[in-house]
């Protein structure tokens, strides 16, 4: 009988820096930082601008689509650029998890510049340094092996100092008290001693890491940024293709490629009780029609009934298989060599 690729033992051969240690933490790492808070002032906010790149910006758009499905404020996510925006009542988030993001320090003198209302968060380096040369309040995360390990400990943060500026009222600090819970419950299913057959994170990562496999990854308008994590992901840690799309706008163009599909594509569909109707009917009907075609779905849904717990517990599901599928694919998922080397590269005068 064939062991097993994700056994515990074929993990620990696979990975001696032992990487899913960390995931199994996340639970810990979020309640850590969600008891913080930050000394703001005086001010009314009603607009979130959050500035960040690669796995920074996630966090930032896990809570663009909370506070969507919850009825928030905007949040609006700006990635290496920033548009001519009025910041006048907005609270600005600017996050490199390194310190190190040159983009986002950029930024940060720009907003400065602006007499934007500000808080700084990285694990220290240069956007701290700057931080304290301007005087904008700077949360201090660690940083739990590379970036996009330390989600938790960014994105609860972040949301310990928009309760700070008064955008996480009662309401949804229940909600983040859930989606705490909800974490450590889901936790145990995920861990590498927890058997494939019970543990969604390693059944997932078995369909998506075969060779020429090309997950194709559907959100809805309020599960977006879980999608394109689990994408950037794939890239990242199992070092494979991997492309994502979200309604309603998969629904104009995107189903068509399933009339031929040319590719081993497998689609995998992100679930949440707050979709829109309109989106969960077409949802619904695209995965029947996958079905009379003979393509199997795959879903996943979040746990919990509020709307940061399916957030959250969904991206711990899939952030954690695609550590399982660097380990199905033999590659180290620590390793980041094209993105080094890019970042290495000077420009020209």
């Amino acid at each position: 009988m064939p062991q097993d690729p994700l056994s515990p033992q074929a993990i620990a051969r696979a990975d001696p820096k032992n990487i899913y240690r960390v995931f199994e933490a996340w639970p810990r790492f979020a309640e850590q930082e969600s008891s913080l808070s930050v000394d703001i002032g005086s001010g009314h906010f009603d607009r979130v601008i959050y500035v960040a790149n690669g796995g920074s910006a996630s966090a930032g758009d896990i809570i663009a689509d909370w506070f969507l499905a919850s009825g928030g404020v905007e949040v609006s996510v700006f990635k290496g650029y920033l548009p001519k925006v009025n910041l006048s009542r907005a609270f600005v988030l600017v996050c490199s998890t390194s310190g190190s993001t040159e983009e986002t320090i950029l930024l940060m003198r720009r907003l400065a510049l602006k007499k934007a209302t500000m808080v700084a968060i990285s694990s220290g380096g240069k956007l701290q340094q700057l931080a304290m040369e301007l005087k904008v309040p700077h949360i201090t995360v660690p940083i739990e092996m590379a970036p996009r390990y330390s989600l938790p400990h960014v994105l609860f943060a972040a949301i310990a100092a928009l309760r700070s500026a008064g955008l996480v009222g009662e309401k949804k600090w229940r909600e983040v008290k859930e989606a705490l819970e909800c974490m450590k419950k889901v936790a145990p299913s995920l861990a590498s001693n927890s058997p494939t057959s019970q543990n969604p994170s390693k059944q997932c990562a078995q369909l998506v890491a075969p060779s020429g496999v090309l997950p194709k990854i559907y959100g809805s308008s309020v599960t977006k940024s879980v999608a394109e994590r689990f994408k950037t992901c794939l890239n990242e840690n199992a070092k494979m293709n991997a492309d994502w799309d979200s309604c309603p706008e998969l629904f104009h163009n995107e189903v068509e490629t399933w009339e031929t599909p040319d590719r081993k594509m497998v689609p995998i569909f992100l679930r949440h009780t707050a979709e829109p109707k309109y989106e969960r009917v077409r949802l619904d009907s695209f995965v029947d029609i996958l079905g009379m075609k003979g393509i199997r779905s795959f879903e996943i849904w979040g746990k919990g009934k509020g709307n940061l717990a399916q957030l959250v517990t969904m991206d711990y599901q899939t952030d954690f298989a695609t550590y399982y599928a660097a380990i199905i694919r033999g590659v180290d998922p620590s390793s980041i060599k094209l993105i080094e080397r890019l970042k290495s590269t000077v420009a020209g005068p």
